[in-house]
């Protein structure tokens, strides 16, 4: 997709409506990129420890004044592994020297603060969920390379939660004894970097 037109913050909210609707009339093809993750949306993140806005796709509709018709794919982005920042449930973290190569070699430090974010494994579940949410159509996965030499990666793709396995996301994540059942992989050892075939 391309952007044909950039909103100047200094114009006035009651104006971007008119203006990027009339945009999309003329045939422009607009891109909306959020900020934060789908589990800090104050609907239906992971509450209380969630921001005070839609982070879903919802908020194209709700920020932008944009009808929900208009919107013709929605890309979720991941990363092949978990980051958090600050408090909140976290299923999959690792505190320990793995948790701490993620994080050193994915640079996973807040870009204003520094703060070094929380890291785990790749969550399935909290994945099915984001994407059920925001009506994914397209999922693109970035920092891959960062697991070329961990030797056995985890994948979560349920939760134990009191003893019984489930595939979905709980009601108040923070309420309740998370323990996540992983599916184990090798790892492929190998610098991903310079690889251009898709197959490979």
């Amino acid at each position: 997709m391309e952007i044909n037109f950039k909103i100047e913050s200094a114009m006035p909210s009651t104006l971007k409506p008119n203006f990027i609707n009339e945009k999309i009339k003329a045939g422009a093809k607009v891109l909306a990129e959020g900020a934060q993750g789908s589990m800090l949306d104050v609907d239906f993140g992971t509450f209380p420890f969630v921001t005070s806005s839609n982070t879903t796709s919802a908020g194209i509709c709700s920020g932008l004044g944009i009808a929900p018709q208009l919107v013709r794919e929605i890309m979720g982005v991941t990363k092949a592994y978990c980051t958090r920042v600050g408090s909140g449930p976290f299923p999959t973290e690792l505190e320990d020297a793995t948790g701490e190569e993620l994080r050193k070699l994915g640079n996973e430090f807040g870009a204003t603060t520094g703060r070094p974010r929380r890291c785990g494994w790749i969550d399935l579940v909290a994945l099915q969920f984001a994407c059920m949410i925001n009506g994914v159509t397209q999922i693109i996965m970035t920092k891959t390379d960062i697991l070329d030499d961990i030797p056995e990666l985890k994948i979560c793709n349920a939760y134990k939660v009191n003893g019984e396995e489930k595939k979905d996301v709980p009601f108040q994540m923070s309420k309740l004894p998370i323990e996540p059942v992983y599916k184990n992989i090798e790892g492929w050892k190998t610098g991903i970097g310079s690889i251009n075939n898709y197959r490979d």
